[in-house]
């Protein structure tokens, strides 16, 4: 399955390793460029960026709660449900609420979104042989955010570069550091992006072309989606001041990899646990050709 994105994987990678080369020598360069942060474009990516991850854990539980058998595997779905809603609305308060309850108006509307999420959810025909796939792309789903998650943290952490934003406040780039050179536990987050390697969760959609037979069609159209939103997140980071070009590539290749690793999990313990017919060949439709 994976031989079905072979183009796509070595244009990514490739267009990732030539931003890193550039971000080498360009980085702080660019920055200075294109700094712009009340951008409306770069503001609203701020502020929407991450959503891909964020809603990977209510989506995953509701399909958790529907469509397993045992009432534990249900049981956790709902808490994986509810506290991922309860999550997305903490991480919506941040900036669509004010006032000095925001975080508990964000969170009331976040158990708001869980509960109107899994009354769609009851109303939703899916045949019996899907659900076991469907299940199991949601385990996945949630594997894969939490691999990303950790990494772009420690990562970020352990690097300690400097954001281009707090290059301006302290009226220097002295503190500029390139991205091959990790600074140390001091408090900085720049390197790699979180909101890029959030947005890349959205490549999680070629899941579905690599486990459905009718979404084959589409495996260009969901390359190309991911791709493009995840690439606008990252410019915007650039235009916000808060990363730099080999910030945002680096995210986009964690969270990016961690997908493909998810889709060569389904490749071999998944598949092959599914009805025949239901999961898709992991070749291009018949009598067209998948190319990037």
């Amino acid at each position: 399955m994976i031989k079905k994105y072979k183009g796509f994987i070595i244009f990514f990678y490739a267009f990732c390793a030539a931003a890193l080369i550039a971000g080498a020598f360009a980085d702080l360069q660019l920055d200075i460029a294109l700094n712009s942060p009340e951008n409306p474009v770069a503001v609203w990516f701020y502020y929407t960026g991450e959503i891909p991850c964020r809603l990977i854990c209510p989506l995953a539980g509701a399909v958790l709660f529907y469509f397993c058998e045992k009432r534990v595997a249900r049981a956790a779905g709902l808490l994986l449900e509810m506290g991922g809603s309860a999550y997305l609305g903490y991480y919506i308060s941040k900036y669509f609420f004010t006032g000095d309850f925001k975080t508990a108006y964000g969170i009331v509307w976040g158990i708001g979104f869980g509960i109107v999420l899994l009354f769609v959810f009851k109303y939703i025909n899916v045949p019996g042989e899907y659900k076991k796939i469907l299940t199991a792309l949601a385990v996945i789903g949630v594997a894969v955010m939490a691999v990303q998650l950790s990494l772009v943290e420690c990562l970020k952490y352990l690097w300690g570069r400097v954001r281009f934003r707090d290059l301006l406040a302290a009226g220097s780039y002295d503190a500029f550091t390139a991205w091959y050179i990790p600074n140390g536990l001091n408090g900085n987050k720049s390197f790699p992006s979180g909101h890029t390697a959030g947005a890349a969760m959205s490549f999680l959609i070629m899941l579905f072309p690599a486990a459905f037979c009718k979404w084959e069609r589409h495996a260009r159209l969901c390359c190309a989606g991911a791709f493009i939103y995840t690439a606008i997140v990252g410019v915007t980071r650039l235009v916000m001041g808060a990363h730099y070009l080999s910030d945002i590539a680096m995210g986009a290749v964690i969270g990016f990899s961690c997908v493909l690793v998810g889709i060569k999990v389904f490749e071999k313990y998944v598949s092959k646990l599914c009805p025949a017919g239901a999961v898709g060949s992991g070749l291009p439709p018949s009598g067209s050709a998948v190319s990037y």
